[in-house]
């Protein structure tokens, strides 16, 4: 079975192979590969590709400076106790490997217990978010933009999507009450796409997995499922195939605890105008 950081890499690999206009069999000829052996590579099926190697395919490709940096931390990951980075280059690294892995996602559970899922975040209540977390000004509009550049995922027909929130959250009115308002406007209307489920997850039910924090379930067509953990300056990609079995049920667990839509749909509305009052 692939593991997570083989997979990343190899999605990696891919997007430059095709960059640089070439073939798995003319890649392959920098070390001697069948062209099999690098697609096996770029699906994260070859475990045992190492560090070396992939500084080769990279100079094949001409892929130097700070994107063979990039490539070659992926190459050296943890492994086995999962793939962890803890600085904020390194972070952003793992952030591109996620958004691969999500714009390849067939269904994603999304478990947000304390904020708005980034996919149905408004672009004030994402600066607000920001100014809260002492986010440099400077850098908050590269950031908005990166962030709704990733929201027309949403639009992809063949992909669900499924965001478990917090009642108590969003009757938090983090960046004021009007902020709040137009936000949670934007969870009912998000809600309405055939693809798209936002569910409530009600203050009366005090005891439930997701207090343990926010995780995102990635599931694929032909692929083991992928599970991401975001901290404050570190995120993490568990490779125990037991770990992520333990995330899934969860997010199932918390879907099945949640409202349906309907009953969500309804208290969104409820604390939409509760906001729109208080403005």
């Amino acid at each position: 079975m692939s593991g997570v950081s083989e997979r990343g890499l190899g999605m990696e690999l891919r997007k430059f192979r095709e960059r640089a206009g070439m073939t798995c069999a003319q890649v392959g000829e920098v070390l001697g590969w069948s062209a099999n052996t690098v697609s096996r590579m770029e699906r994260g099926l070859r475990r045992d590709t190492r560090p070396d190697e992939v500084s080769a395919l990279l100079a094949g490709m001409g892929v130097t400076g700070n994107e063979r940096a990039m490539v070659m931390r992926m190459a050296t990951g943890h492994r086995e106790q999962g793939w962890w980075e803890g600085t904020d280059t390194n972070l952003s690294d793992q952030a591109r490997t996620y958004m691969a892995f999500e714009a390849k996602a067939t269904n994603i559970v999304d478990v947000e217990p304390l904020l708005v899922p980034g996919l149905l975040q408004t672009p004030d209540y994402y600066r607000a978010l920001l100014a809260a977390c002492a986010i440099d000004p400077l850098d908050m509009n590269h950031r908005i933009a990166r962030r709704l550049g990733r929201q027309v995922i949403l639009d992809r027909p063949y992909a669900s999507f499924a965001f478990v929130v917090s009642e108590l959250m969003l009757r938090q009115p983090l960046g004021g009450h009007e902020v709040m308002a137009r936000q949670t406007r934007r969870l009912l209307k998000e809600a309405l796409r055939p693809n798209v489920s936002v569910l409530v997850l009600p203050t009366s039910v005090a005891a439930h997995p997701g207090l343990l924090g926010a995780f995102v379930v990635l599931e694929f067509a032909d692929e083991p499922p992928v599970v991401f953990v975001e901290g404050r300056q570190s995120a993490m990609f568990p490779e125990n195939p037991s770990e992520i079995e333990t995330y899934r049920m969860a997010a199932e667990s918390l879907v099945a605890l949640a409202l349906d839509q309907e009953r969500s749909a309804r208290v969104l509305d409820d604390i939409a105008e509760e906001h729109e009052r208080a403005r």
